[in-house]
């Protein structure tokens, strides 16, 4: 039970003042963007600590450890993930449309916050942690359920193809998307988000343009003609 008391304290460590809660949130943006340039094994809480401004008293006050830090920007970019995704993407009327709109979501997401592509790396890095593993892996376990349900969706309106599990095609899409940033991140060049940023936008539409060549089911148009 350890893995779930101190992932707990991590998340639950939010300060009762009004500007309490700004700090911390300061620190879980910053935090993310430090753990997105340099990696969660590689960052130390003094790299932490001095992109913050604050004094070591004042950060520790927040934060005791540098995994309490890491499992409190899991958890605030899941809560990111899951408002954009009810924000752009379940507001669709349709489970094709939903599907579309899920990988420009998130390409908006990482656009408009560059710490939400730490979340791939915190998520192998801090895995390998059997005290966190468990709560590590829900944000990623509930995500492939949530895509799961878009396609079974899509299955029963017959808009996708059926034949296919939706629980199997959703954690092939997952991991595809978080696949493409670990090898976006070897190619290109250190130091460069701009290209970064460009390589991965394009290799994300191309799985898009892929996912919707597989999974649309053919329209009536589509049919051949009878001989």
């Amino acid at each position: 039970m350890r893995s779930t008391s101190k992932a707990a304290a991590a998340v639950a460590m939010t300060p009762a003042t009004a500007k309490g809660e700004q700090t911390r949130a300061f620190l879980l943006t910053t935090a993310a963007r430090v753990f997105a340039e340099g990696g969660y094994t590689a960052t130390t809480m003094a790299d932490l600590i001095t992109a913050s401004g604050l004094t070591k008293g004042a950060f520790y006050f927040y934060f005791r450890s540098k995994s309490d830090l890491a499992l409190a920007v899991l958890a605030d970019q899941q809560a990111r993930w899951l408002s954009r995704v009810h924000q752009d993407v379940m507001s669709e009327p349709t489970a094709a449309a939903q599907l579309r709109a899920l990988v420009p979501a998130m390409l908006r997401l990482i656009e408009d916050d560059p710490g939400a592509w730490s979340i791939t790396r915190l998520t192998k890095e801090l895995a390998a942690d059997a005290d966190v593993a468990a709560e590590v892996g829900k944000p990623m376990a509930d995500w492939v359920a949530l895509v799961a349900d878009i396609v079974r969706r899509g299955q029963a309106e017959g808009e996708l193809r059926t034949g296919l599990d939706p629980h199997a095609v959703a954690a092939v899409l997952v991991g595809a998307f978080d696949g493409l940033k670990t090898i976006t991140d070897i190619l290109t060049e250190a130091g460069d988000p701009a290209q970064r940023a460009t390589a991965f936008q394009n290799r994300a539409h191309t799985l898009l343009a892929l996912v919707e060549q597989a999974l649309l089911a053919p329209s009536p148009d589509d049919a051949e003609p009878p001989s």
